[in-house]
């Protein structure tokens, strides 16, 4: 259920930022960005957690350390996609 709302976070968080572009002043979507990579980054760091409980493939992972590390990912995800995106634009 945390995966769940934290993913359901996240996608809001993206999608009001993508969605009102034109409405919402620069520092906004600045302060949306970190705001959806650390949701989502947090939700898929749960999901990891619960894969490995279930599985006892492996020890379970700290969440600070998964979560901060997926949020990076994340973040680097959503920078490149928006790079990509203004250069199909221009």
């Amino acid at each position: 259920m945390h995966f769940i709302l934290g993913m359901f976070i996240a996608c809001i968080t993206l999608a009001t930022g993508i969605l009102f572009t034109e409405v919402f002043p620069k520092w906004v979507k600045i302060l949306m960005i970190p705001i959806g990579a650390i949701s989502s980054g947090y939700a898929i760091a749960i999901l990891i957690r619960k894969i490995a409980i279930l599985s006892k493939a492996f020890t379970k992972p700290e969440l600070n350390q998964t979560t901060l590390i997926a949020s990076a990912v994340m973040l680097v995800v959503i920078i490149v996609v928006k790079v990509v995106l203004k250069k199909k634009k221009a």
